[in-house]
């Protein structure tokens, strides 16, 4: 099974066990093909001869939440894990993020089909994107004439809203609804869009150029402000998924989102539901 995010390819081994995504509505739309010629970056993983992970192989906790937790062992291996997850399964990941195995004792699916990587792919691509200096928003958008426009804020701010409703009313394509990624290829910065959604007409797997950046406030009249790149920066780690727990990796996004003006400019939009919004993005 493979299946690429951002341009990022995860290519799972099949045969020991049954693979499917059946149980996530979006990711279908990111399978690619077994035929499908592949010169991106790729991370393999197989399924480990054992199953369950050896005891003492784990040195240091990096990030534990009500979620999932992060691991690292004395050569830098990745190990990442959903603990209350039926059946619990382990990851390991090499430092590079090209290879890894999967540890996990599947008898009790007793042959069904599943998702090995289900609720934890989206913390490995963030953590594989770090490593680049690269991000996951917590962000809507859209692609547009050959434009990423992309809307970020907090919870209930209009995001998902915003990119419903500039896509019913132009043949907009919603790239992703809570989550987009943000990467810099051959210079350039693009927005892709992700699986990690329920909605599959609200996500699309396509990269588009990155325009512009809007981040929305609902406490003010319809009103748009241009930012500085500072600023937009700072508002950016404020609304993306950052691996602090690796403070090297921390410091590499920052290097790149310093580079993020010269290509894209960056808004606080307020607005009314119901104005001539697509206007007003279009012409700042």
């Amino acid at each position: 099974m493979r299946i690429r995010v951002a341009g990022l390819t995860i290519n799972i081994e099949e045969g020991k066990h049954p693979l499917s995504t059946a149980s996530l509505p979006c990711h279908y739309k990111f399978l690619c093909p077994p035929e499908t010629e592949d010169n991106s970056p790729t991370l393999k993983l197989r399924f480990a001869d054992l199953p369950t992970l050896l005891p003492g192989s784990l040195s240091a906790l990096r990030c534990r939440n009500e979620i999932w937790e992060l691991w690292q062992d004395q050569a830098g291996n990745h190990y990442f894990t959903q603990p209350t997850q039926s059946p619990q399964r382990w990851v390991q990941i090499n430092p590079d993020f090209t290879e890894g195995l999967i540890y996990g004792d599947f008898s009790s699916l007793a042959g069904r089909p599943f998702y090995p990587l289900e609720y934890l792919d989206i913390v490995l691509v963030s953590n594989w994107l770090a490593l680049r200096g690269e991000l996951i928003l917590h962000a809507a958008g859209i692609a547009w004439q050959n434009q990423a426009f992309v809307f970020l804020g907090n919870s209930g701010a209009g995001k998902s809203t915003l990119a419903a409703d500039l896509a019913a009313a132009t043949d907009a394509v919603i790239l992703g609804e809570d989550q987009i990624i943000v990467r810099q290829i051959d210079g350039r910065f693009v927005a892709f869009g992700t699986p990690w959604h329920q909605d599959p007409s609200r996500c699309d797997p396509q990269g588009v150029e990155l325009s512009k950046l809007f981040f929305l406030d609902r406490a003010a009249e319809q009103t748009i402000t241009p930012l500085s790149g500072f600023d937009a920066a700072v508002r950016i780690m404020a609304t993306a998924f950052v691996p602090y727990y690796f403070p090297a990796r921390v410091q590499t996004i920052m290097d790149k989102l310093a580079q993020l003006p010269e290509q894209t400019r960056a808004f606080v939009l307020s607005y009314q539901r119901g104005s001539d919004i697509l206007q007003v993005i279009r012409r700042a």
